[in-house]
C-alpha cells in the first residue's frame, strides 16, 4: 500500500512541476512573479488541507521549527527553479532537483541512521555521479550560450543541495521521538510557513522597487488563470507531500527517495516533451537513463 501511495505522490509531483512551467511561460520568471506564485501556492495548500482536516490544526514547537526550515529551503529552490526554467530544459532541472532529494537523504540514512549498505546501492551512487556529468559536458556553443549554460548548471547544483536537505529534514521530523504533529497538520504548517515567508519577502521587494508583483496589469482573465494554476498546483503539491510524509514514516529513506526520484525523472521528461516540446539532447538523455537505472539499484 505504501508503495502505491508513493507512486501516486510522484504523479502529482510531476503535475505540479508542469503548473510551475505554465505559470513561468505566461507570467515570466522575475523574482516578484516567482514570489507571488510561491506565496499563493503555499497559503492555498495550507488552507485547502486545513479544510480537509476538519478546520482543526495541531501545533508543536518541534514541528513548527522543522516546518519553518523546510519552508525556507523550498522557497529558495522554487525561486531558483523559476529562473532555471527560463535558462534550460525542465527535465535537466528536475533531474538535479530530484537527485539531491535522493542521494543526500540516502547518505544521511546510511551514515546517520545506520541503514543497510549493499553492492547494488554503491553501484547506484556511482551511476548517479555519472548521470550528473553528462548534462555538464560542453556542446560547442558560442560564448553567450556557454555563460547561460554555466549559470544553469551552477543553479542545478544549488537546487540539488537545497532539495536534499528538504528530504533530510522531512525524514528527521517523521522519525523523531519528540512530540510531532500528524501528516495533514505538517502539510499545513510547512506550506503555511512557505506562503508566509514568501509573502513577507514579496511585500518588501515590491515596496523597495515600487512595483507590482507582475509587470502586466491584472485583468479578470489573468486573475482567473492564476487562480486555476494555483488551485491545481496546491492540490497536487499538498497531496503529494502528505503521501511522501506517510511513506517517510513507514519506508526506509534508502528506498523511498529513489522511488520518488526515478519516477519524477521519467514523468518530467515525458511532460516536457508532451506539453512544452522540450526534447533532451543526447548527452542529457544518457544522463537521465543512467539516473533512472541507478534508482532501481537503490531498491536492492
Amino acid at each position: 500500500m505504501y508503495y502505491l501511495l508513493i507512486l501516486v505522490a510522484v504523479v502529482l509531483l510531476a503535475l505540479q512541476f508542469c503548473t510551475n512551467k505554465f505559470y513561468q511561460l505566461r507570467f515570466g520568471n522575475a523574482v516578484t512573479a516567482s514570489l507571488l506564485f510561491t506565496a499563493l501556492n503555499g497559503l492555498t495548500t495550507a488552507l485547502l488541507f486545513f479544510c480537509i482536516g476538519g478546520f482543526r490544526l495541531t501545533v508543536t514547537a518541534y514541528s513548527l521549527m522543522m516546518a519553518a526550515v523546510i519552508a525556507v529551503l523550498c522557497c529558495l529552490y522554487t525561486l531558483i527553479g523559476f529562473r532555471m526554467l527560463a535558462l534550460g530544459n525542465m527535465s535537466v532541472y528536475t533531474m538535479f532537483l530530484m537527485l539531491g532529494g535522493m542521494l543526500l537523504p540516502y547518505l544521511y540514512g546510511v551514515f546517520w541512521l545506520d541503514e543497510e549498505i549493499t553492492v547494488c546501492r554503491i553501484l547506484g551512487v556511482i551511476l548517479l555521479a555519472l548521470s550528473m556529468v553528462f548534462p555538464v559536458l560542453g556542446t560547442g556553443d558560442d560564448e553567450s550560450k556557454k555563460k547561460t549554460r554555466t549559470l544553469f548548471l551552477l543553479l542545478c547544483l544549488v537546487v540539488f543541495t537545497l532539495n536534499g536537505f528538504v528530504s533530510i529534514t522531512s525524514k528527521m521530523h517523521q522519525i523523531s521521538d519528540r512530540l510531532i504533529v500528524g501528516e495533514n497538520d505538517f502539510v499545513i504548517l510547512s506550506n503555511g510557513m512557505n506562503g508566509l515567508i514568501s509573502s513577507v519577502a514579496l511585500f518588501f521587494m515590491c515596496l523597495a522597487r515600487r512595483t507590482a508583483p507582475l509587470r502586466e496589469p491584472l485583468t479578470a482573465g489573468s486573475m482567473g488563470l492564476i487562480a486555476g494554476i494555483i488551485g491545481v498546483s496546491a492540490a497536487c503539491n499538498g497531496t503529494s507531500y502528505m503521501l511522501q510524509l506517510i511513506g517517510a514514516a513507514n519506508v526506509p529513506a534508502s528506498v523511498l527517495y529513489p522511488m520518488v526520484t526515478g519516477g519524477m525523472m521519467v514523468l518530467s521528461a515525458v511532460a516536457g516533451m508532451v506539453f512544452f516540446r522540450e526534447f533532451p539532447d543526447k548527452k542529457t538523455a544518457v544522463g537521465l537513463l543512467l539516473a533512472f537505472a541507478a534508482t532501481f539499484l537503490f531498491l536492492f
